[in-house]
């Protein structure tokens, strides 16, 4: 198989090597973090823990635990950024990203109209000086780990 990012980061979280940006939350089967590659500050990432190229190959748990996650995020992510609602997008079809992973964004409620949508996504896969920085990250989820354990996770 060729190398997964998302296995490796895994690994990285497991060995206790990764920021607070990138080990947001650890669940049962899914860890939250934040996007590496994003202009956006709040674009979150759950990832399953195990390598799975699928949505129809989850494990009932899986499935489970990835219905409370995203509505618990949701909220955490309401009460950090006030956002109206979130964005939830998987693909899983990079070359170096073929593993399952669901995109949470917050939807402003005054967001731009060419941020609306499916357009969202031009901020991801930006260059390094259009990403917040690493102490912006790790503020940002430090606050989120506050709003989710108000949500119990």
């Amino acid at each position: 198989m060729p190398s997964c990012h998302s296995c490796e980061r895994m690994t990285d979280r497991d060995k206790g090597n990764a920021p607070l940006w990138d080990s947001i939350y650890r669940g049962d089967h899914w860890d939250l973090v934040h996007a590496y590659n994003t202009s956006w500050l709040g674009w979150l990432v759950l990832v399953l823990r195990r390598h799975v190229e699928a949505i129809a190959d989850l494990s009932p748990g899986e499935a489970q635990e990835l219905g409370a996650l995203l509505r618990q995020v949701s909220q955490a992510l309401k009460k950090e950024t006030g956002c109206s609602k979130t964005y939830v997008m998987q693909f899983a079809e990079s070359a170096s990203h073929p593993h399952v992973h669901f995109h949470v964004v917050p939807r402003m409620p005054k967001q731009a109209p060419e941020d609306i949508s499916y357009k969202v996504l031009r901020h991801l896969g930006v260059p390094l000086n259009e990403r917040p920085s690493e102490s912006e990250l790790n503020a940002f989820a430090h606050a989120l780990r506050g709003h989710l354990a108000e949500t119990r996770i």
